[in-house]
């Protein structure tokens, strides 16, 4: 509590902010608010799409088997197992170090371009999680906004 030096009166007591600073305060709560909304509307259309594509992750090597690929951490499993084939099965070298003509370059480009896709996904699902803490953190500052007394 703020007193004055000239009246010695409380000037914080019960006051709330003025009508610009309220409406500043709901905007970023609805606004936050449409954040969390959109982020959770993202991650449930990622995961859709994925769980979609009927991927079980394989039990080579993978703790995780025999679950479908839903998440970010199933994806990763996957796009693991993926490469370890891959490697496995060129002897262990990439798309871009398989030399030209190689019967392997097609099945290493396929686990590359495989992987982007899961990585591609699990990226999605980060932005998606941090469109909802920024939302989050909008509706707590805009509900604190509100609480600021005037000036």
């Amino acid at each position: 509590m703020v007193r004055s030096c000239v009246t010695g009166r409380n000037h914080l007591r019960g006051r709330r902010g003025s009508k610009g600073s309220t409406f500043l305060a709901a905007s970023i709560v609805v606004v936050g608010a449409m954040r969390v909304v959109a982020g959770v509307a993202a991650w449930l259309t990622v995961r859709s799409q994925l769980a979609g594509e009927r991927i079980v992750v394989p039990g080579e090597g993978s703790r995780l088997h025999p679950r479908r690929v839903t998440g970010p951490v199933t994806a990763f499993a996957e796009a693991n197992v993926i490469k370890r084939v891959a490697l496995s099965a060129t002897g262990g070298r990439t798309y871009g170090e398989l030399p030209e003509g190689d019967p392997m370059a097609e099945t290493a480009m396929n686990a590359a371009l495989l992987r982007s896709s899961l990585f591609t996904s699990i990226l999605a699902f980060g932005m998606a999680a941090a469109e909802v803490a920024t939302g989050l953190a909008l509706v707590a500052l805009g509900t604190e906004m509100r609480r600021l007394p005037r000036r």
